[in-house]
């Protein structure tokens, strides 16, 4: 499943950027993950308050299963923010590039 996802976002940048350079190709990403990252994020959240208001008028064992649901749904949002503000800082790291500028997603 992950191998999938990373292939599609590899074949979207190399689709997109056209053949462009480097830089092109990784403001691209860039451009596409903080578009989309927060309005997913957004949504975890609220199918996870949803779902954890939803499991206090359920029994017992049902009530866990939707808890752990809920539970993964935030867990899977936070960690997909910090990841959002974390791997732009370790490519400019790598390529060589002193910091991110996330309000124009690029490499500085």
């Amino acid at each position: 499943m992950i191998y999938s996802f990373v292939s599609l976002l590899f074949l979207t940048t190399l689709s997109i950027a056209g053949g462009g350079s480097l830089a092109s190709a990784l403001t691209t990403t860039c451009s596409f993950l903080y578009d989309i990252v927060g309005s997913i994020a957004f949504i975890m959240i609220l199918i996870s308050s949803i779902s954890y208001g939803i499991s206090q008028v359920l029994p017992s064992d049902p009530r866990a299963r939707v808890l752990v649901y809920g539970q993964n749904l935030f867990v899977g949002a936070i960690l997909g923010i910090i990841l959002l503000l974390i791997i732009p800082e370790i490519i400019a790291t790598l390529i060589g590039k002193g910091s991110f500028d996330p309000t124009s997603c690029t490499f500085n």
